[in-house]
Order: C-alpha cells, then structure tokens, then sequence
C-alpha cells in the first residue's frame, strides 16, 4: 500500500525497491497483483485425502458429540478422528490432512480459558516421582525422586529413593509429611499405579493399599485427570525448581542416600528462605510457618506397607498370606481381618485395632503365636481346649523324669542339701 502512494506521486518504483531493500522485480510483481485484485486461491479447489470420507468424519463427530456440531462442549481432537478413520474406514491419509479438513469444514474450535485455583492452607498437597542421575559409590544410578508441594505456600521438598514401588511411595509420603509439619487434607497424584489401579481423575478405582494408608494418616486421595498436566501444575513447576537449583549435589558422587537426602534437604530449606509465595507474598519459610497451623497432626504414623488384603480366619485360628500361615487370636475365628505386609512385619488388624504381629517372609511357612490360643471363651467363640499335662511337657522338650529331676532339684541358692532330696533325685533319673 505504501509503495502504491508513492508510485501515484511519481516516486520511480527502481527507487521504492532501492529504499525497501527488495528485489525491483518483486516490487513490479506485487504492484500488478494489486492492480489485478484478489483472485481465489486455487489450493481451496484442490482434491483432498478427505474428500471420500466427509460422511464419515461426520458421522464419527456425531457419535462422539462434538461440540463443533452441537455448539455445547468442547470438540473432539483431531487425533482421536484420525485413529478412528485409520481404525474403522482404513483411511490412508496423513493426520495433517484430518486437521486441515476440520478447520475448513467446520472452524477453528474457541479456546478454552482455564480457571486458575489457589486452595487455602492446609488444604492441598501435591506429589509426584521424577527421575535424576547420580553417582552413588562409584557408578551412575537412575534414582526416583518424590518431589511434595503444599499448593498454599509452595513449599518444596524432595525424597529420594532406590526404588518407586508401593512401599517406597508410602515411606515417601511419611517423610515429606513429616518435612511439612503435618498432613494436609487432600494429596493430588498423577495416575501412577501405585496411586491408582484403574481409570482417571474422579472416576479413578484407587490402589487398595495407597487407599488404607491415606485412611490412616487421615487424608483424602484425589488422582489427577488423564493426560491434563496442568492438574498438578504446583509439582510440575517443583520438578523444574529441583532440576535448575538441586543439579549441582547430583553432579558430586555420594557414598549412600542418607548424606545426599541430607544435601538435598538443606537445599530445600535455603530455597524455603529465598523464593517468594506468590499467594502472601512473603518468603515459602514464612508461608509454611503459618501453613502448619492449618495441617492435620502426625500423630498417627503407623507403618509404610506395600501390601494389603482381606482374609476370613479359619478355625485354626490361622490367615493365609504370601505363601504362609500365620496365626491371630481365637476370638477372631470366622470373621474378615486386613493383612498388611510392611517391610519387615506382617501386620494382621480388625476393628481399627492391630491383633497380630508377625516376621514377614521367614523361612517358616507356619508362624504361630501360643498366645493367640489363650483366653476366655467369647459369646460367638469357645475357646480352644487347654493344653494337657504331657502337651506341656512336649512343647517344652522335657520328659516326665526330667520334668520331676527340675521340681526336685534344689534351689542353687540353698546353702545346705539334705540327702534324701539326693536320693529322690538319683530316683526320678533312674
């Protein structure tokens, strides 16, 4: 528009191009198209991979409920077109020419703003694995990281790990609770298997052991939606943090994880001290001092365990797990009790309460407690029939006569032994 003015008052178009910086040509080229007028662009006529699907694309755009077809919610993506046309139609095409083919046909779809959402304190904690490399006891190791946020103040710690399975995901919940100072309402967790067992977001069917131990300590599970990062936006921003002020003490070779997770929370602590909560605006520290208020107690920490089922208790006053049997007071025969297996015990509990405690994975494949078959009878329950005179002695690896020479036997205290308690002795031996 410009080089036209200037052509209409007699300025050469040589000279235009000079000032430009363009080709002369290029400038003559762009002066006749606009003497010329728009003219339709010729590729808008062209065929297309889509033109024999049309129907289709409609029809799977119905089935699936389009917004762009119903003008309520939000479109389908175009990704899930593609695979349902390559899937159900044996469509060849590209999934570009899918995309261009929505735009053209129905329009560019209205962007969604996203609702931004500050819970208060003590509300919300948000926790996820992410994987560094460093260098342990002379060799380079890949180790799981479980990053916490408190939403509220933005307090930021990390626990590393040798592994990421039930048992480590239930001890790192502990420590970062315990880094806190309490335990917030709700955890927010991506949709790992040691979180969930099945689906997404609202509709998730919860991991049954991460569901128990939330129980416990008092907490409420809420699993993010599938593929929506910007649900745990707060740790996705942790991770970040870690990587950018935590990247040096993974660069230095360590002899275990006790003095690196002591590296890596005194680094946490200074960053506490350093970063600004955008929501109060004073430091993270300040933030969380007044968060803890608002946080549950850690009164109850229990135990991490990775394991946990329901068994019915037979009328050997025994529950079967892992291979083994183990055995629970009497009273519970017939009844549904909860075996957990944490790392060294197996811990079998009914009513609330812990009735059992046993050493997990022992060579023995029968454990039993003789207490468990003491007491008295209850109303739904008689007690098992007490242990006879020789059944003592057996369990005690003694016979009759060396049961009598040990009543027999005169205290090591006494200073004087009379004879006849010699010969009864010598008697009962015989």
């Amino acid at each position: 528009m410009v080089a036209e003015g200037m052509v209409q008052r007699g300025v050469s178009i040589r000279q235009l191009a000079r000032q430009f910086g363009v080709r002369e040509s290029a400038l003559r080229y762009r002066l006749k198209r606009r003497a010329e007028g728009e003219r339709p662009d010729g590729r808008a006529h062209k065929p297309t991979a889509l033109d024999r699907y049309e129907e289709a694309v409609h029809s799977i755009l119905e089935h699936l409920g389009d917004g762009r077809l119903t003008g309520e919610g939000r479109p389908v993506q175009a990704r899930e077109v593609f695979e349902i046309l390559r899937r159900e139609y044996d469509f060849q095409g590209s999934y570009k020419s899918v995309v261009r083919h929505l735009a053209r046909r129905y329009g560019v779809p209205p962007v969604r703003a996203l609702r931004r959402v500050e819970t208060p304190p003590g509300v919300q904690a948000q926790h996820d694995w992410f994987e560094v490399a460093a260098t342990v006891r002379g060799e380079r190791v890949s180790l799981p990281v479980l990053v916490g946020t408190l939403s509220h103040s933005r307090a930021r710690f990390p626990w590393v790990s040798r592994t990421a399975d039930q048992l480590a995901w239930h001890t790192g919940h502990l420590e970062l609770f315990r880094r806190y100072g309490g335990v917030p309402l709700w955890v927010r967790i991506d949709n790992l298997k040691t979180g969930v067992a099945s689906g997404a977001g609202p509709t998730a069917v919860l991991n049954r052991a991460y569901q128990l131990f939330a129980r416990e300590l008092g907490f409420e599970i809420d699993p993010c939606r599938a593929a929506k990062g910007q649900d745990k936006g707060k740790t996705e921003r942790s991770v970040r943090i870690f990587r950018e002020h935590f990247g040096d003490l993974l660069a230095e070779e360590w002899s275990d994880l006790g003095p690196l997770q002591v590296a890596l929370d005194e680094r946490a602590a200074t960053l506490l001290r350093r970063l600004k909560c955008p929501v109060t605006g004073t430091t993270v520290e300040e933030a969380l001092r007044a968060e803890q208020r608002h946080l549950q107690p850690l009164t109850r920490t229990g135990e991490p365990f990775d394991v946990v089922v329901s068994r019915r208790v037979s009328r050997d006053c025994l529950v079967s797990f892992e291979g083994r049997r183990y055995s629970v007071p009497f009273a519970w025969v017939g009844r549904d009790v909860e075996v957990l297996g944490t790392h060294a015990q197996v811990v079998i509990r009914a009513g609330g309460e812990e009735i059992a405690r046993h050493p997990r994975r022992t060579s023995a494949l029968l454990v039993l407690d003789p207490a468990h078959f003491e007491g008295e009878s209850t109303e739904r329950v008689l007690r098992p029939p007490p242990l006879g005179h020789r059944a003592r002695l057996q369990l005690a690896g003694l016979s009759s006569a060396s049961r009598l020479s040990l009543d027999l036997f005169p205290s090591a205290t006494a200073v004087a032994r009379p004879i006849d308690a010699y010969a009864q002795l010598v008697e009962a031996l015989w």
